[in-house]
Protein backbone atom coordinates (compact mmCIF):
# COMPACT_ATOMS: atom_id res chain seq x y z
CA UNK A 1 0.00 0.00 0.00
CA UNK A 2 2.65 2.21 1.00
CA UNK A 3 3.68 2.02 -3.15
CA UNK A 4 0.62 4.20 -4.08
CA UNK A 5 1.16 6.54 -1.68
CA UNK A 6 5.04 7.26 -3.06
CA UNK A 7 3.87 7.54 -6.14
CA UNK A 8 1.20 9.82 -5.66
CA UNK A 9 3.97 12.09 -3.94
CA UNK A 10 4.86 13.04 -7.57
CA UNK A 11 2.74 15.59 -9.47
CA UNK A 12 2.52 13.67 -12.54
CA UNK A 13 1.04 10.86 -11.24
CA UNK A 14 -1.65 12.81 -8.66
CA UNK A 15 -2.64 14.86 -12.34
CA UNK A 16 -3.22 11.22 -13.94
CA UNK A 17 -5.45 10.54 -10.86
CA UNK A 18 -7.21 13.64 -11.16
CA UNK A 19 -7.48 13.32 -14.73
CA UNK A 20 -9.71 10.04 -14.36
CA UNK A 21 -11.89 11.49 -11.52
CA UNK A 22 -12.44 14.30 -13.06
CA UNK A 23 -13.65 12.39 -16.42
CA UNK A 24 -15.86 9.91 -14.41
CA UNK A 25 -16.96 13.28 -12.42
CA UNK A 26 -18.42 15.15 -15.98
CA UNK A 27 -20.37 12.05 -16.94
CA UNK A 28 -22.21 11.41 -13.77
CA UNK A 29 -22.96 15.39 -13.43
CA UNK A 30 -23.13 15.73 -17.36
CA UNK A 31 -21.55 19.22 -16.64
CA UNK A 32 -19.60 20.97 -18.77
CA UNK A 33 -15.74 20.32 -19.56
CA UNK A 34 -14.79 23.75 -17.81
CA UNK A 35 -15.84 22.62 -14.33
CA UNK A 36 -13.47 22.75 -12.06
CA UNK A 37 -12.68 19.02 -10.47
CA UNK A 38 -13.17 20.53 -6.85
CA UNK A 39 -16.65 21.63 -8.19
CA UNK A 40 -17.21 18.21 -9.65
CA UNK A 41 -16.18 16.59 -6.57
CA UNK A 42 -18.65 18.70 -4.78
CA UNK A 43 -21.47 18.32 -6.90
CA UNK A 44 -21.16 14.04 -7.22
CA UNK A 45 -20.42 14.01 -3.19
CA UNK A 46 -17.68 12.01 -4.28
CA UNK A 47 -13.83 12.48 -1.70
CA UNK A 48 -10.90 13.39 -4.19
CA UNK A 49 -9.13 10.37 -5.27
CA UNK A 50 -5.90 11.35 -3.56
CA UNK A 51 -7.32 11.93 -0.47
CA UNK A 52 -9.48 8.41 -0.82
CA UNK A 53 -6.15 7.01 -1.28
CA UNK A 54 -4.22 8.57 1.40
CA UNK A 55 -7.23 7.60 3.78
CA UNK A 56 -6.87 4.38 2.76
CA UNK A 57 -3.16 4.24 3.51
CA UNK A 58 -3.17 5.26 6.84
CA UNK A 59 -5.79 2.91 7.48
CA UNK A 60 -3.83 0.12 5.89
CA UNK A 61 -1.01 1.34 8.37
CA UNK A 62 -2.70 1.53 11.15
CA UNK A 63 -4.30 -1.65 11.07
CA UNK A 64 -1.10 -3.43 10.21
CA UNK A 65 0.59 -1.64 13.63
CA UNK A 66 -1.51 -2.32 15.67
CA UNK A 67 -3.01 -5.88 14.53
CA UNK A 68 -6.84 -4.39 15.18
CA UNK A 69 -8.95 -5.75 12.62
CA UNK A 70 -12.08 -3.76 13.73
CA UNK A 71 -11.59 -0.20 14.06
CA UNK A 72 -15.00 0.91 14.22
CA UNK A 73 -16.67 -1.09 16.87
CA UNK A 74 -20.54 -0.89 17.16
CA UNK A 75 -21.49 1.36 19.91
CA UNK A 76 -24.90 1.17 21.37
CA UNK A 77 -26.61 4.17 21.88
CA UNK A 78 -26.77 3.92 25.64
CA UNK A 79 -23.26 4.56 25.36
CA UNK A 80 -23.12 7.38 23.28
CA UNK A 81 -21.49 10.92 24.38
CA UNK A 82 -24.54 13.38 25.13
CA UNK A 83 -23.64 16.52 23.51
CA UNK A 84 -23.84 18.68 27.00
CA UNK A 85 -20.73 16.48 28.29
CA UNK A 86 -18.76 18.36 26.12
CA UNK A 87 -20.25 21.80 27.37
CA UNK A 88 -17.11 23.35 29.12
CA UNK A 89 -19.07 25.52 32.01
CA UNK A 90 -17.23 28.45 33.27
CA UNK A 91 -18.08 30.61 36.54
CA UNK A 92 -17.37 33.67 35.57
CA UNK A 93 -19.91 36.59 35.20
CA UNK A 94 -20.14 38.53 32.31
CA UNK A 95 -22.89 41.41 32.03
CA UNK A 96 -21.85 40.22 28.21
CA UNK A 97 -22.03 36.71 28.93
CA UNK A 98 -24.39 34.66 26.79
CA UNK A 99 -25.87 31.29 28.42
CA UNK A 100 -26.76 28.63 26.44
CA UNK A 101 -29.12 25.97 27.85
CA UNK A 102 -28.25 22.44 25.83
CA UNK A 103 -31.08 20.34 27.69
CA UNK A 104 -33.93 23.10 27.67
CA UNK A 105 -33.41 23.65 31.61
CA UNK A 106 -32.83 26.92 33.44
CA UNK A 107 -32.50 24.91 37.14
CA UNK A 108 -29.57 25.90 39.38
CA UNK A 109 -28.60 22.78 40.64
CA UNK A 110 -29.12 20.96 37.48
CA UNK A 111 -31.52 18.61 36.05
CA UNK A 112 -34.79 17.40 38.01
CA UNK A 113 -35.47 13.56 36.90
CA UNK A 114 -39.18 12.87 36.64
Amino acid sequence: MNVWIEALEKGCNRTVYKRVQRLINIKITKAFRTTSNEALCTLTGLTPIVIKAEEAATLYNLMRKSQVHNIDDEVQPRDWLHPADSVIITEQKDEHAIQIFTDNSKIEHGLERA
